[in-house]
């Protein structure tokens, strides 16, 4: 009996324990939240792309140094830290963490000789970009080379002509960091591209090298194609005649392709003669490559508009002071203008033609020259006016604003239709020159609305009775 009870208490406090750890049983360990994958999609300065990563991982990020370059960064599915030790690795920055802080700087020279390792642990490294396959001169048929360097200039002489492309020839130009671009084209010369070339950037008899960004094509016909570190093209890279030259951290979406050797640098030269001879009548062919002796380097950035202005501008203020301060003249010169529209024409022809030798005679003497010059300030202005009465005439003769027309909108609505038709390619200087030589004679015949009207005949005593 002893000997059950002293088997049955443990047995029983066993089975109590057992029953308690059922009722209250441990918590599993709880399991680490999964890392958060972003998707980055961004094109802008190099701070700004960091700043997005930060933001969207919800990372503490500092960043300092300087961090303009533009730069163009796609990433879908990894965490935000492997997208800061990428775009670290890529633009040469040092990261720092401390603790859930990262901190980013430019690299130093001495870090960047010595390739220090940031502390912290870092992804598999970023291989080196391959080298670009080049095609020699037995494997390209010639046909095939003049064809792709005549499209070539054909298209670059398309995509030249815009309101915001930059063309230079016969010297060097540079896309500055500060400015955006539509197409950038340079004939005999080297073209840098450290900004934006929203289009294309292209380079005739010369090296293109791309700090940049280029949203089009870049191609060197007679040259090289050198991506620096930070470049990116969205579209092909080729090299006729030259080397696709890609340094570490650069962006190539097309396709890229290098034509060397001497052969066909000799046979793109020849081509690059032939076609700027016959496309921009040249008439040495040393001087194509060059393409012109005369440099010309244009820059439109919507002159024709600011001329257009200008000139709107100069001839309302004259003719409105002349309407106000010179009426009954103003009146004349409109008569006249109306009346004998061919004579005036004819006369306005002879008064330009009559100039070149009254100039001459003027300046014999010290005291003509005075008179020269201010003959050459006058006429422009006086011109001007005969414009702004002709302007008046054709506001008057358009059939709006019905009764409601004063004379600043006549003036106004006239000088606006001279204008354009005379910005017209062509038939626009035929009017701007006949309506400059209408309003000129107009000038000459009324001495400037001041005709004369002969002398009354003198009164006789016969004439009285």
């Amino acid at each position: 009996m002893k000997i059950a009870v002293r088997i049955l208490l443990p047995t029983l406090l066993l089975g109590t324990s057992v029953a308690f750890a059922q009722e209250n049983p441990v918590p599993p360990a709880a399991e680490a939240p999964a890392e958060k994958h972003i998707d980055v999609s961004f094109r802008g300065s190099l701070r700004d792309a960091l700043k997005r990563i930060a933001e969207d991982g919800g990372l503490n990020l500092v960043a300092t140094g300087d961090m303009d370059t533009p730069v163009e960064v796609r990433l879908q599915s990894v965490t935000a830290e492997q997208a800061l030790r990428t775009v670290a690795s890529t633009y040469s920055l040092r990261l720092d963490q401390d603790g859930s802080i990262f901190t980013l700087r430019p690299q130093t020279a001495a870090e960047k000789t010595a390739s220090v390792a940031p502390p912290a642990p870092l992804m598999a490294p970023v291989p080196p970009v391959p080298p670009v396959p080049s095609i020699s001169a037995d494997d390209l048929d010639p046909k095939e080379i003049q064809k792709r360097v005549r499209d070539g200039i054909r298209r670059a002489q398309r995509r030249g002509n815009g309101a915001h492309d930059v063309v230079a020839r016969g010297q060097s130009l540079e896309v500055k960091a500060s400015e955006e671009v539509d197409n950038a084209v340079v004939y005999g010369g080297n073209l840098v591209v450290k900004g934006r070339v929203e289009e294309d950037a292209v380079a005739f008899g010369g090296n293109l090298d791309i700090y940049g960004v280029v949203e089009g094509d870049a191609h060197a016909f007679g040259g090289n194609v050198v991506l620096h570190e930070g470049a990116a093209v969205e579209g092909d890279v080729s090299a006729i005649g030259g080397t696709v030259i890609r340094k570490d951290g650069t962006l190539v979406e097309g396709s890229t392709q290098s034509f060397s050797g001497a052969s066909i640098g000799a046979l793109v030269a020849d081509e690059i003669k032939d076609n700027l001879k016959q496309t921009l009548g040249h008439e040495e062919p040393e001087a194509a490559p060059q393409v012109a002796a005369n440099v010309e380097s244009k820059r439109h950035h919507g002159g024709g508009i600011v001329g257009f202005i200008l000139r709107f501008a100069a001839l309302f203020g004259l003719g409105f002071l002349g309407q106000i301060f010179f009426p009954a003249r103003m009146k004349e010169l409109s008569a006249e203008i109306k009346g004998q529209p061919v004579k005036s024409a004819l006369t306005g022809l002879l008064g330009f033609l009559a100039l070149i030798p009254i100039t001459a005679v003027l300046a014999i003497t010290l005291i003509g020259i005075p008179v020269a010059v201010l003959l050459w300030l006058v006429v422009p202005v006086v011109v001007a006016l005969g414009l702004a009465v002709l302007a008046s005439e054709i506001g008057l003769k358009v059939p709006v604003l019905r009764g409601r027309k004063t004379q600043a909108a006549v003036l106004a609505l006239g000088l606006l239709i001279l204008l354009t038709v005379g910005a017209i390619p062509g038939i626009g200087a035929v009017v701007l020159t006949l309506a400059t030589l209408v309003a000129f004679g107009a000038i000459i015949r009324t001495r400037f609305g001041q005709r004369v009207r002969g002398f009354p005949e003198p009164i006789t005593p016969s004439s009285v009775g």
